[in-house]
């Protein structure tokens, strides 16, 4: 309770901090008329675009699903995964958005160990991503413009750590025998740790063991299939393509042509990466825009341009998708309230 009452409170004053210096900046800059001259065509047109490119994050996942022997139809993936990206917009615990997906399926009467499994693969295939765009943006600007290289350094390590962390994760992942003496033995320390808390029974010892055996069968199943891993880390390229492309029409909308494509995409990606990092803050409010509005200035972009073609960014990469995914678990509500409610007791 304490503890909570402290994560609410911070939270809370972050969020008034971030209110007093966007109305300051606001109030000292021209954001607000360089907000005002941008062409809502161009905006509509973005909008419609990250609908797209919320498909492609559901499709993504549900060609994993598929590929680890569940069936189910597209139409409930997408439900499901958007309603799980509501939770991790609106809520401090991110890891809910991952932990929901897996109960959710499960509610549907599926099995919960493999949606588990293709969750955390799709994580894995996003580093894979992130690699593979961050990439090949360092390259473009490599040779079409050398003079601005030195600014995308930092880039360059965050891809390095990126490949190195997903390599040891695939490698591990194909390896059953190592995956499963992985996760038997983490959970063999835990419980020697909660038997010295309370007592455990034999029977809750045994489903522990079961669903981690489960858990491993599954990742192992999943990638005697790699062409199911293959499509979906193409959708996932395509769908962050897509987000950087909104990104870029909003500065094609205020009429700026300072960065490119390439650089604007980094910067996405730069804000992708803050959004993951888990502090209990809802959808890193204040924090991506911060990182995004440094970086784009970083690059050479005005303060002012900067700042307003974050604002509008974010409207259409964080709010409009809070609003889509917000109807769609509106929709689905019923489901999401019983596992909230029924996973309640249990924690």
């Amino acid at each position: 309770m304490k503890n909570g009452v402290l994560r609410g409170a911070l939270v809370a004053v972050i969020a008034a901090a971030i209110i007093i210096i966007v109305m300051y900046l606001l109030k000292e800059t021209s954001v607000l008329s360089i907000i005002s001259r941008t062409d809502p065509k161009l905006l509509i047109g973005g909008a419609a675009v990250e609908v797209f490119g919320l498909f492609l994050y559901a499709l993504s996942w549900h060609v994993l699903v598929i590929t680890s022997g569940i069936k189910v139809r597209l139409r409930k993936s997408v439900e499901i995964t958007w309603s799980s990206l509501f939770l991790l917009y609106v809520t401090p615990a991110g890891v809910l958005m991952d932990v929901s997906r897996a109960l959710l399926m499960g509610k549907e009467g599926k099995n919960t160990s493999a949606s588990t499994a293709s969750v955390i693969i799709q994580r894995v295939l996003y580093a894979f991503a992130y690699a593979i765009i961050t990439t090949t943006s360092i390259f473009m600007i490599y040779f079409t413009d050398r003079a601005r290289f030195h600014l995308i350094y930092p880039f360059i390590i965050f891809v390095l750590i990126t490949i190195a962390a997903g390599l040891f994760i695939l490698l591990a992942s194909r390896h059953k025998g190592l995956v499963g003496w992985t996760t038997n033995h983490v959970f063999s320390i835990y419980y020697r740790f909660v038997k010295k808390a309370k007592n455990v029974n034999k029977k809750i010892e045994e489903e522990a063991e079961r669903s981690t055996n489960e858990f491993s069968e599954a990742i192992s199943d999943m990638f005697r299939s790699p062409s199911g891993a293959l499509a979906s880390l193409i959708i996932i390229v395509c769908r962050l393509l897509l987000a950087a492309l909104v990104s870029y029409w909003v500065f094609v909308s205020l009429n700026y042509f300072g960065v490119n494509f390439w650089e604007i995409t980094l910067v996405m990606l730069v804000g992708e990466f803050v959004t993951s990092i888990p502090i209990g803050v809802p959808g890193m409010l204040g924090f991506v825009e911060a990182a995004m509005s440094l970086s784009y200035v970083a690059l050479g972009v005005p303060f002012s341009i900067a700042i307003a073609a974050t604002l509008l960014i974010r409207l259409i990469l964080y709010w409009w998708d809070v609003l889509v995914t917000g109807l769609t678990a509106s929709i689905y509500a019923g489901n999401i309230k019983t596992i909230l409610h029924a996973s309640g007791p249990e924690s």
